[in-house]
């Protein structure tokens, strides 16, 4: 539990997350990194700032809740427009899906490099 919670998770499936991306040697990221956008603060759940790349884990929260849905829409939307790709990944992809998750992240940070 002290490895997986080195880079200060704020939830379950983001710690499954960091566990996922270090088991396939991914490296180059940080979480929750925070982002002002318009006098807005963000903070990203695992940023490569670099590839300016936000990838973003959902529970779902983020779809019950009509707050946190809306939020989300606007905080995505202003990242975007401050030059951030966003992918979403969902704690049901992170437990069932891994191999989807880290092809996804890798091929968008080769995109960003070529």
């Amino acid at each position: 539990m002290l490895i997986d919670s080195r880079d200060k998770p704020w939830s379950a499936a983001e710690r499954l997350s960091h566990r996922i991306l270090r088991a396939a040697r991914v490296r180059g990221w940080t979480a929750n990194h925070r982002v002002n956008v318009n006098g807005s603060r963000y903070f990203i759940d695992i940023a490569f700032h670099a590839a300016r790349l936000a990838v973003e884990i959902d529970g779902r929260l983020h779809e019950d809740d009509p707050m946190v849905f809306e939020t989300d829409r606007y905080r995505q939307n202003g990242l975007v427009r401050a030059g951030w790709r966003v992918l979403r990944f969902t704690y049901a992809m992170l437990v069932n899906e891994p191999d989807y998750v880290i092809a996804t992240i890798l091929a968008e940070l080769a995109r960003s490099q070529g």
